[in-house]
């Protein structure tokens, strides 16, 4: 169980914690009076706007992965963190923009119905709705990770009751009113995030003399600190695998596809991509010095933390102001909600729309809609329950599920939506053989020998692709190509 970390409780943290969610909960009830079928539950009966569309993406993209993962890796890596982590998935973000065109012109409203399409075989729904599955299982457990532990850092309540108050605030929002609570409660979240952080950080610098101060001081401590390598602890190899295996979370994620389909038309897919690229990329250079501002203060002030996940609930309860304090709060719960929101939609639409219907064709829309939001229920639980006692740190399980889609999905999907004759068995067979093997290793030990995680299943993917299209498609001429219309 994650060590309990002391603090007398505050009733203004306690109190802005209990009105924002008493207000994610009021959207949600107004959410499901605007769900009139699966459509709007799914995909907010593909009627979403630019400037919806933009905001939830931003909310949805930052999780506690982002305010709390990403402030503890500075905290102990330092700025090298932008270098690889950072350039890679806002390098993934423009580049989905390319492909958004090709993706709507699929007419699919999930990854796996991308597949199915582009392989022509109705299995690759199910093979790759389960490791979706794990992946938003595992995202699950980190978004409640850093909730339950900033708020039993700020309000003094046991860590496991914490978990389990925000797990069942999340299921019943989500569940309610699908994507149309989801979307509106991200718009509200995403202007208080971003504005929230802005204001952490000039208050940083106010209080620390100036940025160029608060660098100096950064670099004081260790020099490896501002190197962006870390003075060599990362190689090119690893730099590149980490670009690579970020990268591919974006154009793997489930809930992705999900906002793409969920949107107007082409324009205002493309739209929403480049706002929200050009919105996270400032945002998360301002959230990386807020982690070298953090490191300092707290190590200046005697504050310093073994969990590099508490550095920052600790700044907020023993270092600032309890009204920046009050602000903080606000943006890391923005980010939390707004990410296990989005995690729990995915598991309910993957469930419903790409396994069960897979086995139930004839399944009525009122059906699926119940399966989706029964299936939303169990996997929130079953995460909440793993997370009283999670396997790792947030960063640690960010990267095992970076590692997972990517491996998994990154090359034999996009190369098969282009790719019109690929043999579709064996896009099915990499798929299956990229997860097992780059998972598998990075479970193991992180490689084999000095190859990465990431370049191991990336590698068996594409080999496996190559050598089954040719093998397959010569033994059986033109059995399960692709077939784009």
């Amino acid at each position: 169980m994650i060590d309990q970390i002391p603090g007398d409780a505050n009733p203004y943290y306690l109190a802005a914690f209990v009105l924002y969610l008493l207000l994610v909960l009021g959207i949600g009830l107004w959410g499901y009076t605007k769900t009139d079928d699966v459509m709007d539950f799914w995909v907010f009966g593909q009627e979403m706007g630019p400037t919806l569309a933009t905001w939830s993406l931003v909310a949805n993209f930052v999780s506690s992965v982002s305010v709390i993962g990403f402030i503890g890796a500075v905290y102990v890596e330092g700025y090298s963190f932008m270098t690889h982590t950072i350039f890679g998935l806002m390098l993934g973000v423009s580049g989905l923009y390319f492909v958004v065109g090709r993706v709507r012109e699929l007419n699919v409203l999930t990854l796996p119905d991308m597949i199915a399409k582009t392989t022509g075989y109705e299995i690759a729904r199910p093979i790759s709705g389960s490791v979706l599955l794990a992946n938003g299982w595992l995202y699950l457990i980190m978004q409640l990770v850093g909730a339950s532990l900033l708020v039993t850092t700020i309000t003094g309540v046991p860590y496991e009751y914490m978990v389990w108050v925000i797990g069942v605030v999340f299921i019943i929002y989500t569940v309610l009113g699908g994507l149309v609570s989801v979307a509106w409660t991200d718009l509200l979240q995403a202007v208080v995030m971003v504005c929230a952080v802005v204001i952490a950080l000039v208050y940083m610098i106010s209080d620390m003399g100036s940025l160029t101060a608060i660098n100096t001081e950064f670099a004081a401590l260790d020099s490896a600190m501002v190197h962006p390598t870390h003075e060599g602890t990362y190689t090119a190899l690893m730099i590149a695998a980490t670009i690579v295996a970020f990268f591919g979370t974006i154009f793997t994620e489930q809930n992705m596809l999900v906002r793409i389909a969920a949107t107007k038309d082409v324009r205002t897919a493309k739209i929403h991509l480049a706002g929200a690229g050009v919105i996270l990329s400032v945002f998360y250079s301002i959230l990386i010095l807020l982690g070298g501002a953090t490191t300092v203060a707290l190590l200046d002030s005697g504050l310093g933390v073994d969990d590099p996940d508490a550095a920052f609930p600790v700044l907020i309860t023993d270092y600032v102001s309890t009204g920046i304090g009050v602000v903080i709060i606000l943006a890391v719960m923005s980010a939390i909600l707004s990410t296990t929101d989005t995690r729990l939609h995915s598991t309910g639409i993957t469930t419903a729309r790409d396994i069960y219907s897979y086995f139930k064709p004839d399944a009525s829309e009122r059906r699926l809609m119940r399966v989706s939001r029964v299936a939303t229920v169990f996997f929130g639980v079953t995460a909440t329950a793993a997370a009283v006692n999670p396997p790792g740190t947030i960063i640690e399980l960010y990267n095992l599920r970076a590692v997972l889609l990517t491996s998994a999905f990154l090359l034999p999907v996009y190369v098969a939506i282009y790719w019109t004759d690929l043999d579709g068995r064996a896009v099915v067979t990499a798929i299956t053989g990229g997860a097992v093997l780059g998972l598998g290793t990075d479970l193991a030990g992180g490689g084999i020998g000095a190859i990465p995680s990431t370049f191991v299943g990336v590698g068996v993917a594409i080999l496996i692709l190559l050598a089954g299209h040719y093998l397959l498609s010569s033994s059986d001429k033109g059995g399960g190509a692709v077939t784009n219309n």
